[in-house]
């Protein structure tokens, strides 16, 4: 049977013509994300040596528990990466939500047997925390180290939670419906007549580049921060040789990051978040 695609069969032969243009997607994609490949991998190396580290701690309930959200987070992490390599940037930011929720969860109960608790002995297994107070959570975490009962009134404690939930409510503006997104999503495949044709298209244009970029931040963030309180949490020694090399690759890849940030194309996303 000819399977070559005609203007008369496409609509019968286009899941599999798909697959060719993505392939060729991700040649083109590459260009704009090639200098996020290497720290989106040290990223992931940086988060797989944390749960080898051996400490006073390890072992404890909350690490195991921990573990398994940063399994998923690192999964979604690759998950990210191949979707915006494929051209599918909105539905990276699905992914990208999820692994969002996955690193606070880490950041939160990492070291904290009662928070941990909560989780396992929920009937559901429901996490028992909102985004908004994870975010309040992990924002203590990153700025104090360690989570309190009541929330310091701190200015840069609330910056700090503000924009981290911002962030977070930025990738669900894309996951969800809105004419944002829709606008931008059908822009990319226009026909001659400026008509858009309702079929799945891999996204190449230059001007999703930022979209991209952004989305590879909040990842590379959110996995390098859930990597580090996991490892703080292990509680190894001052001396310890794996713990030292592991704070030195840490640094290594936030000095990376925000070398990264400051040459993206961010700055003209086309879906915005705003705090409420």
């Amino acid at each position: 049977m000819d399977k070559e695609i005609t203007p008369e069969n496409w609509p019968d032969r286009y899941w599999n013509y798909l697959a060719k243009l993505e392939v060729a997607a991700i040649d083109s994609n590459y260009v704009g994300l090639k200098p996020w490949d290497e720290l989106a991998e040290k990223c992931m190396n940086l988060a797989i040596k944390a749960p080898f580290l051996k400490g006073e701690n390890t072992g404890s309930k909350s690490l195991k528990l921990a573990a398994a959200f940063l399994k998923r987070t690192m999964s979604d992490f690759r998950g990210v990466w191949l979707l915006l390599n494929w051209g599918y940037p909105y539905q990276a930011a699905c992914v990208a939500a999820s692994l969002y929720e996955n690193a606070l969860v880490v950041n939160c109960i990492s070291g904290r047997d009662d928070f941990a608790a909560k989780i396992l002995t929920n009937q559901n297994g429901d996490v028992p925390w909102k985004p908004q107070q994870l975010s309040k959570m992990a924002a203590q975490r990153d700025l104090f180290g360690e989570i309190k009962d009541k929330p310091p009134i701190d200015s840069n404690f609330e910056q700090a939670w503000k924009l981290c939930y911002q962030n977070y409510k930025l990738l669900c503006k894309m996951k969800h419906p809105t004419l944002q997104q829709i606008n931008d999503e059908t822009s990319h495949a226009m026909n001659a007549k400026g008509q858009f044709v309702v079929i799945p298209l891999p996204d190449t244009r230059e001007s999703a580049i930022g979209l991209k970029q952004m989305i590879m931040i909040i990842c590379i963030s959110k996995l390098f921060s859930a990597a580090k309180c996991f490892a703080q949490s292990s509680a190894c020694t001052d001396d310890d040789k794996y713990h030292e090399e592991f704070y030195n690759f840490a640094t290594e890849v936030y000095s990376d990051l925000k070398e990264a940030i400051s040459t993206s194309s961010i700055r003209d996303i086309p879906i915005k978040s705003y705090w409420v």
